[in-house]
């Protein structure tokens, strides 16, 4: 009987060894799923941030990427077709340097020269086409009602 309980307890530690090994090897293999989820929703969703100057010395390596970029509506036109959710205007920098514009999608309430906007979306080189928009209203209506911000997503 001696053989028979040895020969039992064996049998049952080596099942116990597999049985840890498959669940650390499963749980392995979840925490390398959930890792490389996490990794790509960040690497995704991640825009850089850049001033128009700082946009257009990045040259070719910012086109085509999702990027945010930040400045002053112009006093320039700001053009809006309203039958084709087309919006068209710029935004300067504080060293005049200017930025042309294009939003698919409704033209926000606050947009009017000297807004401050943070504009996301991606630089073709000539051209920003924008996926956000997001507006402060200009200094003279924060001191009565504070900032205001207002952010719009593009249709198209």
């Amino acid at each position: 009987m001696t053989e028979e309980a040895i020969d039992l307890s064996s049998h049952s530690s080596r099942a116990a060894r597999r049985n840890r090994i498959k669940f650390l090897l499963g749980g392995s293999i979840i925490a390398l799923a959930v890792g490389y989820l996490i990794i790509t929703a960040t690497q995704s969703t991640a825009a850089y941030f850049f001033t128009i100057g700082e946009l257009y010395a990045r040259g070719s390596a910012v086109y085509d990427r999702y990027v945010r970029v930040s400045g002053k509506v112009t006093h320039d036109a700001i053009d809006f077709d309203a039958r084709e959710l087309v919006l068209r205007f710029q935004i300067v920098d504080e060293h005049g340097q200017r930025l042309p514009v294009v939003f698919y999608g409704p033209k926000p309430d606050q947009l009017r020269p000297d807004a401050e906007a943070i504009l996301e979306g991606r630089f073709d080189g000539q051209l920003f086409t924008a996926q956000n928009i997001l507006l402060k209203c200009p200094s003279k209506y924060e001191e009565e009602k504070g900032v205001t911000e207002e952010k719009i997503e593009a249709v198209r």
